[in-house]
């Protein structure tokens, strides 16, 4: 067996690492603010804006009742983003991570609804604890996507 050249390796952006990592901080600080929302320290029943997405002002700033909600909704919409960003941007040679990358991206869609669901059915058991499994699968093929990023790009330097 020959050893590859310099030439030869495979060259992987530290921006992929990057983005796959905040992608996973996001969904796990999504899912600590979700739990300190549902635990109601402040509300005492874990929901004030039952109103979905936005709450009654809308894009405007939060009164201070409905600010954990709103972080909470804002947190969650970013983490989509990065969760998309994530699905494009990991290479398709990196076959074990962008298929993770995609399910994350597929199940974040999915989560976006539960949250819908979790909401206008006023914290019902079931879409919540649908709800919080479903932010667990996030975080899972999240973390799979950040460390077969990283183990790939560690093999190849």
């Amino acid at each position: 067996m020959t050893e590859r050249t310099t030439a030869e390796e495979p060259r992987l952006k530290k921006s992929v690492i990057v983005i796959s990592f905040i992608s996973l901080a996001l969904v796990y600080s999504v899912m600590l603010i979700g739990v300190f929302l549902s635990s109601g320290p402040i509300t005492e029943n874990g929901i004030v804006c039952t109103g979905w997405p936005l709450c009654p002002n809308g894009f405007g700033a939060p009164e201070e009742r409905y600010l954990v909600e709103y972080i909470h909704r804002v947190v969650a919409v970013t983490t989509a983003g990065f969760a998309y960003a994530t699905a494009i941007i990991v290479p398709s040679k990196i076959k074990r991570a962008k298929t993770a990358a995609i399910i994350a991206a597929i199940i974040v869609s999915w989560q976006l609804g539960l949250g819908f669901i979790t909401v206008t059915t006023h914290l019902h058991p079931i879409a919540v604890a649908g709800h919080l499994s479903t932010g667990i699968s996030v975080f899972a093929f999240a973390l799979l996507t950040f460390l077969w990023v990283g183990i790939w790009r560690k093999h190849w330097r």
